[in-house]
């Protein structure tokens, strides 16, 4: 099976057009490093996949697969780790764009582009982990708010908050 890394491209025009395309990703300590830098995360442990490229029709490939990742996101309450484990399956159609003005446009909704005859496979790779990566990590003991510091009253409902305090004394 071949191997692809964060950075590949697939050339469409090079793709068996009649059977399966099987590629695995093959990542490197730098390539998680870079991926825990670009999103902001504490750690990226690990990071795997295998997907298929096939032809589904002229000018069209679907791209199906498996992802799999381990990752350390920082809660957004406290700041302390959360771990995560990531296991996503990954369905994307890509079609090539008629590259005359003067032909009939069609909306491509949940499709994306092959764009200068290739398939970003890498970078469908790497956002595919980050859209299932937890957006709002949580460690399970985190309050539900917290203020730091001195509240200032002089917002703009400060008076209808002194009134509230009064009521309640």
């Amino acid at each position: 099976m071949p191997q692809f890394s964060i950075t590949s491209e697939i050339n469409v025009d090079t793709l068996r057009p009649d059977a399966d395309n099987f590629y695995k990703l093959s990542t490197a300590p730098a390539d998680l490093l870079a991926l825990t830098e670009r999103f902001g995360w504490v750690s990226v442990d690990h990071l795997a996949s295998e997907l298929r490229i096939r032809k589904m029709a002229r000018d069209c490939w679907d791209v199906t697969g498996h992802i799999t990742g381990q990752i350390v996101q920082s809660c957004i309450v406290t700041g302390a780790p959360v771990p995560e484990n990531i296991d996503f399956q990954i369905e994307e159609r890509y079609v090539r764009t008629a590259e005359q003005t003067d032909q009939i446009e069609v909306g491509l909704d949940g499709v994306e582009p092959i764009k200068n005859g290739v398939i970003d496979i890498g970078e469908l790779a790497v956002q595919s982990l980050c859209l299932a990566a937890t957006a709002w990590p949580r460690v399970d003991d985190a309050p539900d708010c917290y203020s730091v510091g001195e509240q200032e009253m002089d917002h703009p409902f400060a008076g209808l908050s002194a009134l509230k305090r009064q009521n309640r004394e």
